[in-house]
């Protein structure tokens, strides 16, 4: 590695890990008042990011993102990496903030076969991995691996929380996985974003959208449960909207209408609080239908 590039390895390292140190000793007015400032000043920059999210929200809701909307999900945006930063210090603080809707069923199944958990890019799923670690549910995940030191700190801060983590694009993560799910840890896939672009065709809020198929890959060879969740932010906290579970049948064809079937769940589920989908790359696919062409 060049000089220039240890460098900066170094320096994106210790930025993540003094953001880590000091994150959860910043008092909360001062953290809103910073969050807020940084929502209003994003949304007049109107920037590339800025720009794929009002489209994101406008399809996923059905109607044109105003910017109170977009200002609502940069908010939140923020606030989950606010979270990310606070996390190793505030854990207690913030697992407690949690509550779940469907846990039951979660429970039962990881008892019986196993479970695999999909979530989308929605609240602070930093944070459902922490209250899972600490719920009886021992996370492993697959993390994106934007860059060597960015990877780096990102699996040390995930290991700390309790998480077991393979690096997206490991050949050997899918049996990794399915091994996982056999040691009695559950599967926790982000399953919006189609990062190898290799995904299914599937339906999401009425427009055509690729999307991962591992979720259910993990489920179909391990036999667990597969439960889409989409975690959302609360003025106390977060919740955990879990299920319902989505069945697997065999082959290809199982695979993509159980996919589909989890496509449904995250687009209802976050059409009704849309603000907290904070994904800022591009997702839908082109041409534009609805108010964004309308527009």
């Amino acid at each position: 590695m060049p000089d220039r590039d240890r460098l900066r390895a170094f320096g994106v390292r210790q930025l993540y890990r003094a953001g880590w140190r000091i994150g959860s000793w910043l008092p909360r007015g001062l953290v809103a008042a910073i969050i807020g400032r940084a929502a209003r000043r994003t949304l007049r920059a109107d920037g590339w990011h800025v720009r794929n999210l009002r489209r994101n929200l406008a399809l996923v809701s059905g109607a044109l993102a105003g910017d109170d909307l977009v200002e609502a999900a940069l908010v939140s945006h923020f606030r989950n990496v606010y979270e990310q930063l606070a996390l190793p210090g505030a854990a207690d603080r913030l697992v407690a903030g949690v509550t779940t809707t469907g846990e039951a069923a979660l429970r039962a199944a990881h008892a019986d076969r196993g479970a695999v958990v999909a979530l989308p890019h929605s609240g602070n799923w930093d944070l459902a991995g922490a209250w899972a670690c600490r719920s009886g549910f021992p996370v492993t995940t697959v993390a994106e691996r934007l860059g060597e030191a960015e990877f780096a700190a990102f699996t040390e801060f995930r290991t700390r929380l309790g998480m077991e983590v393979f690096a997206h694009g490991d050949p050997a993560a899918v049996a990794g996985l399915v091994d996982a799910v056999g040691r009695g840890r559950v599967v926790c896939l982000l399953a919006d974003r189609d990062l190898a672009r290799d995904g299914v065709a599937v339906r999401f809020a009425g427009q055509p959208v690729t999307m991962p198929v591992g979720p259910a890959l993990i489920a179909q060879r391990s036999g667990a449960a597969l439960f889409p969740t989409v975690s959302q932010f609360t003025p106390e906290g977060m919740v955990l909207r879990i299920g319902p579970e989505v069945g697997v049948e065999p082959g290809p064809d199982g695979l993509a209408a159980a996919t589909q079937r989890v496509a449904d769940v995250f687009a209802e589920r976050i059409a009704e609080r849309p603000e907290d989908w904070h994904l800022l790359q591009p997702f839908f696919a082109e041409p534009l239908t609805g108010p964004e062409a309308a527009r």
